[in-house]
């Protein structure tokens, strides 16, 4: 590798400088050599950043579980897709989510509620309906990635991002969809992702500080990002060194490659009066199977690819510290055609025999999905390293089993090293312990000591993830 070629100059940028132009766009940068001195990197120690990955109705246990020894093991079928990371890789058997089992009219409306908050699921209002779904309750307590935000998102420009793929379209019927929560003990609020990625993008690259007319002058235009701010990008380039000015070139490919695919993908409604978006397909890869339109809001694929591009670019650019990514909610009813699935996934989980190799592909499936993950936060770098090396990644599910539902005994991944907090490389099996004890552990790792987090009942952190 060739040494590293940059030049700091006499005043160094400022870590959150935006560049800007007409019409409101602001543009985030990645971080550049020229951002801080190594010295001062050194001395301060690199940021941290949590993204949390959900999809659900729990898996087939005996093709997800690796076998071998804490050290030494094999993937599962299941897991095999993240064979290329399973340096960067804990994964953490045997957990359970006991605060689901203190409410639990309907077993997807209590482990969705309790997945990221360990607090119990509360009632709203408007009571149950069918099957008892819970049709506007809430946690009792915030959620993990709230609460990691709250302690370190006044460094960054958003201290969060919620991110969804059909978060809300893909259900049967009313019922508690969100995992990301903000508040206290006792009053909490749900926190919901945003299912459009073109939205996602505005929020990154859009200047708030800009006149609504700027703002739809320029999507009237149809300018893009670079475009706008093309003078200050070149003034930049000409002031930082060889290897600042790849990564700057990198950024700007990667930019324009979202600008086009978001153009391509379409949401399904309208950004603002002018200009009307694109002409959306509702493609049949990804729909429930009764295939009404409202459930069908696009390509399902495409959709989380995007939102995924996403997330890494908001990382790199270090908009925020903290991402949720949510696929769809409990008791999904996604349709996974493209993988000649012959029903929807929540009601095939019902029936795990019968219907297991569908279970084991479309598990599978989001085992890619992660991956791409990973070998996107690995590619990208900030002055330390990968993004990854900085990074904890959590991929979680609401069930251990579709079939029972059973909320104990939970197969989730940990990737990244969270810069050296997190000792990869392992498959642990846990015994007794609680999901409460690992938000605990994770909010001590991020800088905010605890012995317990979630339902005071469930005291206590979590041993052997450094």
């Amino acid at each position: 590798m060739p040494k590293s070629v940059f030049c700091i100059p006499s005043k160094p940028i400022a870590r959150r400088t935006l560049l800007r132009g007409v019409g409101g766009v602001a543009l985030a940068l990645p971080f550049l050599e020229a951002m801080q001195p190594r010295a001062a990197r050194a001395a301060e120690g690199g940021p941290k950043r949590f993204v949390v990955f959900f999809s659900a109705n729990g898996t087939i246990k005996d093709q997800w579980q690796p076998t071998g020894t804490e050290t030494d093991f094999t993937l599962s079928p299941i897991l095999a897709p993240l064979a290329a990371h399973q340096k960067d890789l804990l994964i953490m058997r045997g957990l359970n989510n006991e605060a689901s089992y203190i409410y639990e009219p309907n077993a997807h409306d209590a482990s969705m509620a309790t997945l990221l908050t360990a607090s119990k699921l509360v009632k709203g209002p408007s009571g149950t309906g069918r099957a008892g779904h819970v049709l506007d309750g809430t946690a009792a307590g915030p959620s993990i990635d709230q609460e990691i935000a709250r302690v370190i998102g006044g460094a960054t420009q958003l201290p969060s991002m919620e991110l969804g793929v059909q978060s809300t379209t893909t259900i049967l019927e009313p019922m508690v969809v969100r995992m990301c929560y903000r508040g206290t003990q006792g009053n909490a609020k749900s926190v919901p992702p945003e299912d459009d990625p073109k939205k996602v993008f505005n929020r990154l690259f859009m200047d708030s500080g800009a006149s609504s007319d700027e703002i739809l002058a320029q999507k009237s235009q149809r300018k893009s990002v670079l475009d706008a701010v093309l003078r200050d990008f070149q003034r930049l380039e000409a002031k930082v060194g060889s290897l600042d000015r790849q990564k700057l070139e990198r950024h700007a490919a990667t930019i324009r490659e979202l600008e086009l695919s978001l153009e391509k993908l379409g949401s399904g409604e309208r950004q603002c009066t002018v200009p009307a978006p694109p002409e959306v397909s509702l493609n049949p890869v990804d729909c429930t199977q009764d295939g009404r339109p409202a459930k069908c809001a696009g390509d399902f694929q495409a959709l989380g690819k995007a939102q995924m591009d996403l997330l890494t670019l908001a990382l790199a650019c270090d908009a925020t510290r903290v991402i949720t990514l949510q696929w769809s909610t409990a008791e999904s009813t996604v349709f996974h055609k493209s993988l000649q699935a012959k029903a929807e996934h929540h009601l095939m989980s019902h029936d795990a025999k019968g219907n297991r190799a569908d279970l084991i592909k479309i598990n599978t499936w989001y085992a890619e999905r992660f991956a791409y993950l990973l070998d996107s936060l690995k590619t990208q770098t900030d002055a330390d390293g990968p993004l990854l090396d900085s990074s904890v990644v959590l991929w979680a599910n609401e069930l251990s089993d579709g079939d029972t539902h059973n909320r104990r005994d939970l197969g989730w991944v940990m990737a990244g090293k969270g810069n050296g907090a997190i000792n990869t490389g392992r498959s642990v099996q846990y015994r007794n312990n609680t999901t409460n004890q690992l938000f605990a552990s994770l909010m001590t790792m991020f800088g905010a000591p605890s012995e317990g987090f979630g339902d005071p009942q469930f005291k206590g952190t979590l041993s052997g993830l450094g």
